[in-house]
């Protein structure tokens, strides 16, 4: 009879302890802790028994959910995008040919709006984009993009452009050749974009699809030579309509 007694006192006692706890405790909320640090190269895949593909998933999804699970949803504002570009190239050394974590970065972390963050993500999408492998290339051309129309760095993406330009990999587009004549005629330069665009013309007719021809020679006949109208009408512009 005391030992049921006793037991019930320690139930009760338990109950009113547990409330009292919440009365304190309902306030309380997950504090967000921000990016972790990168583990060193030497540490990252023995952290998960030497598996450097299993290093690489599993970061790539910790990366894919970094933040979730607060109380309050944060914007990418508050997220220290310094060791997230070193989480960035960790991953690229565990992985140089995986596509994930260049499209986490690219079209996921890189919705942030702020130029200064922009640029650890514009950073690392360049190297990454002048790997001459499968279609890297077009994370260099992503980071051009970034450049010149979010981080509105002209310098920075005419300079990106010129490697892309110059990527060795025999996949490369002909969009991607041209870029750096766009991003000079952004700069208000047509003249020097014009005479990459007629290089090109010169140089790689017999190498160039039909459409990629006639686009080349309308961005010249239509873009560029209204804005540099001392320079001949080249005789191809006859045929291209306006």
């Amino acid at each position: 009879m005391i030992a049921r007694h006793g037991s019930r006192m320690a139930l009760y006692s338990f109950i009113l302890l547990s409330i009292v706890m919440w009365f304190f405790l309902k306030d309380i909320q997950t504090q967000w802790s921000n990016v972790p640090p990168p583990p060193s190269k030497q540490r990252a895949a023995s952290l998960f028994l030497g598996d450097v593909q299993f290093a690489y998933r599993a970061n790539s999804l910790m990366l894919q959910n970094l933040g979730y699970g607060l109380a309050n949803d944060l914007s990418f504002d508050h997220y220290d995008y310094t060791k997230l570009k070193q989480w960035f190239f960790l991953q690229d050394f565990l992985d140089p040919v995986s596509d994930t974590t260049p499209f986490l970065a690219a079209y996921y972390y890189g919705a942030v709006d702020d130029k200064a963050r922009m640029t650890y993500i514009v950073d690392y999408l360049s190297h990454v984009g002048q790997r001459p492998v499968k279609e890297k290339w077009r994370w260099l051309a992503r980071a051009v993009f970034l450049a010149r129309y979010e981080m509105e760095d002209m310098d920075k993406a005419l300079a990106l452009s010129y490697l892309l330009a110059g990527n060795k990999n025999p996949d490369l587009a002909d969009w991607a050749k041209q870029m750096p004549a766009f991003v000079l005629a952004g700069q208000g330069k047509p003249r020097a974009a014009y005479e990459i665009m007629l290089n090109m013309l010169i140089s790689e007719a017999e190498k160039l699809h039909p459409n990629e021809l006639y686009f080349i020679k309308d961005y010249i006949c239509l873009e560029l030579l209204p804005d540099i109208p001392e320079e001949p009408v080249p005789p191809f512009c006859n045929s291209i309509k306006k």
